[in-house]
């Protein structure tokens, strides 16, 4: 196993483009959310809600597909990549019972989860948990301004 700490392998230009690219939906649904229209409000917090849930499971069938590649996979580990985008699911379903604050802490609180476990983990490419991390900020800035706006509300 490499060390990751010590490597400063650059992330590939197509991975960089790509991966900054995933970051569009959530600033333009979290702007509109904060700072549109009212009537494009609430469309745009199920924008941002149903984005999330769909990077959820996107970071959940990474780890998957990270772990299905060993010759043994590790039970727990795919059980644990499930979890994301249940997580995910449950919140997007659970907006009458939760209210659209709860929604977006746990929305939040899921993104950070996953990105402690892809940081620490050392699977995948080394310049790996670099790239995670700027791209877990910007979703999680974007989460945390709807926040700051439906605890407004």
């Amino acid at each position: 196993m490499t060390d990751h700490v010590s490597e400063r392998v650059p992330v590939p230009r197509t991975v960089w483009v790509f991966g900054l690219a995933t970051l569009v939906p959530f600033v333009i649904a979290s702007g509109l959310f904060c700072y549109g229209p009212a009537g494009q409000r609430a469309p745009a917090l199920v924008a941002l809600l149903a984005y999330s849930t769909a990077m959820l499971s996107y970071l959940g069938g990474v780890r998957c597909g990270l772990e299905i590649g060993h010759v043994q996979p590790r039970w727990a580990t795919l059980a644990l990549s499930w979890l994301p985008p249940l997580a995910g699911v449950a919140l997007m379903l659970g907006a009458e019972r939760f209210g659209a604050a709860w929604q977006l802490s746990g929305f939040l609180f899921v993104f950070l989860l996953q990105w402690l476990w892809d940081v620490t983990s050392h699977e995948g490419p080394a310049w790996r948990p670099r790239l995670r991390t700027l791209l877990t900020t910007g979703a999680a800035l974007s989460l945390a301004f709807a926040l700051e706006q439906a605890l407004a509300l």
